[in-house]
């Protein structure tokens, strides 16, 4: 994205990016993104494309945004204050929020998109990055004897694999059962050392 969302956006600004995600969105609910043009984005949010291109490189990045606008603020300073066994399952969570926060959404899109397509492996990479940098930040550098990318690569892939199964792939988990699951996944890296 070429705007830094962690700085303070004009008003303006968050208009602009609230017309495109909404255009990218409504037009989501009726076809594939494999169809969805940067014209199509500009007519229907009624912004040329100099404006468009002011704010996204391409339909993709316009896409990462809209995953970025879903899931808000990433809760650090949560998972930091929380103690480490408690840490996956909080980081899950969050993530589980999101999908659960925009499942209606999520449901109409489905329908004009493979759930092994290009729309969800965006969601997917989406939310596989937010979780290494959510683990990233969090893992108690005194369980593991890995070094710490790795171990948060290995956490951050079974969070999207145990949320990939039940929201995208219809397995519909109940929490504790998502918990239980990455927990059995986890358990060779999450035994503590002797």
């Amino acid at each position: 994205m070429k705007k830094d969302l962690n700085a303070k956006l004009s008003r303006g600004a968050l208009r602009t990016l609230d017309a495109f995600s909404g255009a990218m969105i409504d037009l989501l609910r009726t076809k594939p993104l494999t169809s969805i043009s940067v014209n199509e984005l500009c007519e229907r949010s009624s912004y040329p494309r100099a404006t468009f291109y002011n704010y996204f490189d391409d339909r993709d990045d316009l896409l990462t945004y809209c995953w970025i606008a879903m899931s808000g603020q990433a809760r650090i300073a949560d998972l930091e204050s929380t103690e480490p066994s408690g840490r996956v399952d909080l980081a899950l969570d969050m993530m589980a929020d999101m999908l659960e926060d925009n499942a209606a959404l999520l449901e109409e899109v489905l329908e004009h998109n493979p759930v092994d397509g290009p729309l969800f492996a965006s969601l997917r990479a989406f939310i596989t990055e937010r979780s290494r940098e959510l683990m990233r930040t969090c893992i108690d550098r005194e369980r593991h004897t890995l070094p710490l990318e790795l171990v948060a690569d290995h956490y951050a892939d079974t969070l999207m694999l145990v949320l990939d199964w039940s929201y995208l792939r219809g397995h519909a988990l109940m929490r504790p059962e998502l918990h239980d699951y990455a927990h059995v996944l986890l358990e060779g890296v999450e035994r503590p050392r002797a």
